[in-house]
């Protein structure tokens, strides 16, 4: 295995592609490293493109609520457009929880859990409908956001990357809760929800309770501090509560699988917090992830 050490994210303008901010990090090593480290040379010997180049939270002036809004109401469209009454709403409002989770359920259903979706020949031979089908599910994720307290960060997918290795329970033993600034954390790969998604939105509109079972090369850099007691609480009394639910879908107490939290990959290399967030306000596109 090819000994790295670093990691770049190369972020850029959209209109002013010259204009490169690299944020680099310390890749910290682990006995997960590697096998994320097995996933980003897939991507890149494969070719594949980070999906959603956009995908920054909280950190620049693009995605106002309105902004946000008009996003995922448009892909909706798209999407109806293409196959006629595949959703029955749009979104007015960003605080409307239940509505959210009833658009999610949709993109739930025709894609299934992860690579599911190739078997579906309506996503299969429209490659434009897949597409507007992921911005809708993205866009669900960010409105979900927008009004709550400011935390700024970036994602970083790859769509295209079969979702087929599994967390171990040895890997289990790295996940947190806890964030610290300028942390690059794995992502949830699965599709579904997980403890941590129906412990905060409580969505009785989903189609699966799906934890965190597969990892790709996605992940998240944050741009803020949250001690991990407060997230560790509230899904230990999520999963209390509702344990004969877990049961029923195969998972019984004790069970790794039910480990919350994300692994830690690297950590941002900086001088001072407030010059990161001044100068992340130019950036809006996320042009690379180079690892060396």
């Amino acid at each position: 295995m090819t000994n790295f050490t670093k990691a770049i994210v190369r972020l850029t303008n959209k209109d002013n592609y010259s204009d490169v901010y690299d944020l680099e990090f310390d890749l910290i090593q682990s006995s997960f490293l590697h096998k994320w480290i097995d996933r980003y040379l897939e991507a890149k010997q494969c070719q594949y493109n980070i999906s959603e180049p956009w995908a920054f939270y909280n950190l620049n002036s693009q995605w106002t609520p309105e902004h946000t809004l008009e996003f995922l109401n448009y892909h909706i469209e798209q999407c109806n457009l293409i196959s006629p009454g595949m959703f029955n709403q749009t979104l007015s409002s960003l605080n409307d929880q239940d509505t959210l989770n009833q658009i999610h359920s949709v993109f739930e259903l025709h894609h299934g859990k992860l690579d599911e979706w190739l078997r579906n020949p309506l996503l299969k031979d429209n490659p434009n409908l897949r597409s507007h089908l992921s911005h809708v599910n993205q866009a669900v994720h960010r409105c979900e956001m927008v009004d709550t307290e400011i935390k700024g960060k970036l994602r970083i997918v790859y769509f295209d990357l079969p979702k087929t290795q599994m967390f171990s329970n040895d890997d289990y033993q790295l996940f947190s809760n806890q964030t610290e600034f300028g942390g690059m954390y794995t992502l949830y790969a699965d599709v579904g929800k997980n403890i941590e998604s129906l412990a905060q939105d409580n969505d009785d509109h989903h189609h699966d309770f799906v934890p965190n079972l597969h990892y790709s090369i996605d992940c998240s850099v944050k741009f803020y501090d949250e001690p991990t007691q407060r997230k560790d609480e509230i899904c230990k009394t999520f999963v209390e509560q509702n344990q004969e639910y877990f049961i029923s879908k195969g998972y019984y107490p004790g069970d790794p699988k039910l480990t919350t939290g994300s692994i830690k990959i690297a950590q941002l290399i900086y001088q001072s917090k407030q010059e990161v967030i001044d100068r992340l306000r130019n950036y809006n596109y996320i042009q690379d992830l180079i690892l060396y």
